[in-house]
């Protein structure tokens, strides 16, 4: 692995680090999230995206993966919120609210958040 590669993964973990510290919803907060869309935006407009093919077969087979998969995050969640208690049949906002409650939750999730956002800018 490349040293400068190294570097930056290690930059994203202390940023992400520093950043999930405050307090939800609070301005310092709100600022170190936007930081990075500003950022992947301002990459964005620089970019000149290679033209997609219509009718591509990776991409149609694709769209049918996500849309299984959004189909059985809806199935989950309808079913948990009718279901009782709600310890015994969690939603996922009250699993991310469970994992986003610490310190180190809100940092999984920040750099999890970071890595996604990295991956659709990278496609």
């Amino acid at each position: 692995m490349r040293l400068s590669v190294v570097v930056v993964v290690a930059a994203v973990f202390v940023y992400a680090w520093f950043a999930s510290a405050f307090r939800p919803f609070t301005l310092p907060e709100e600022i170190m999230v936007t930081i990075p869309l500003v950022l992947g935006a301002v990459a964005l407009l620089r970019s000149h995206p290679a033209a997609i093919e219509d009718g591509d077969e990776v991409s149609r087979r694709g769209v049918w993966v996500w849309r299984a998969l959004l189909a059985a995050f809806l199935v989950w969640e309808l079913i948990s919120f009718v279901s009782s208690p709600r310890s015994d049949h969690p939603t996922i906002s009250s699993i991310g609210d469970w994992i986003m409650s610490t310190h180190p939750g809100r940092f999984g999730a920040f750099v999890a958040w970071l890595a996604a956002g990295y991956g659709m800018f990278r496609r």
